[in-house]
């Protein structure tokens, strides 16, 4: 359907509470372009509506005597317009040249208002890449973390020994069953990791913290690898590195 006779009946329908000055504006504004374009621009709905409108003011109580006279005016003007389009009808084999659709349909295709598709904001999600085991070996440090505390504390170390101590803690530490190197250092941390978080809960002997960090004292200058435990969660690991 054409803009003018599709616009014209959202517009009138817009305007039905309206006083009948309002409606006679909203009419005069409708049909003088209806009157200066082909006849195909005319719907036999917007004649109708028009009709519709304009007796409407005819009936008012509240519409003055002038208004009542321009509805009429008004009027026939339509009608002269219905008569125009019937003339063309009939000169194209009643080929009206205008698809006739309901109201609520062009309501519907003229808003424009759009629902947005949720899943145009959504957020791409990550795949959380597959996390290897830590390598934890239980059995490891020979008589457990525990023995291991109380091999360096027979041998007087004291948290406050300075780095160069560090390397003979950290065997003394493991016991003579096992040589210091980059899988014992991963392990005592680890092992410092799980017990922690099993038995300590958060509470660290200063000789279990100085252990902690001559690992990592004994780890980062080499480029050894220290696991993060699997055991902890992200705020307990971040409690435990600090």
């Amino acid at each position: 359907m054409n803009n003018i006779s599709a616009n014209g009946r959202i517009a009138l329908r817009a305007v039905q509470n309206d006083p009948p000055a309002e409606k006679l504006t909203r009419c005069k504004k409708i049909i003088a372009p209806l009157e200066n374009n082909p006849p195909n621009e005319t719907s036999d709905r917007i004649l109708e509506d028009l009709r519709r409108t304009l007796r409407t003011v005819q009936k008012a109580e509240d519409a003055s005597s002038e208004e009542v006279a321009q509805a009429g005016d008004l009027l026939l003007r339509v009608k002269a317009l219905g008569v125009r389009r019937e003339k063309f009808r009939t000169a194209n084999n009643g080929n009206e040249g205008t698809e006739e659709v309901p109201i609520e349909e062009l309501e519907s295709t003229n808003r424009r208002i759009a629902t947005p598709d949720p899943s145009k904001y959504e957020r791409p999600v990550a795949p959380t890449p597959k996390r290897e085991p830590d390598g934890y070996q239980p059995g490891f440090i020979e008589g457990g973390i525990d023995a291991a505390i109380e091999r360096v504390i027979s041998k007087a170390y004291t948290p406050e020994m300075p780095i160069k101590q560090h390397e003979a803690f950290l065997q003394t530490a493991l016991g003579s069953s096992r040589t210091l190197d980059a899988l014992a250092a991963d392990q005592i941390y680890l092992s410092i990791a799980y017990n922690w978080k099993h038995r300590w809960n958060q509470k660290l002997a200063p000789m279990v913290k100085k252990l902690q960090t001559s690992v990592l004292s004994y780890a980062n200058p080499r480029g050894v690898q220290i696991h993060e435990p699997d055991c902890l969660s992200f705020v307990e690991s971040i409690d435990f590195l600090s």
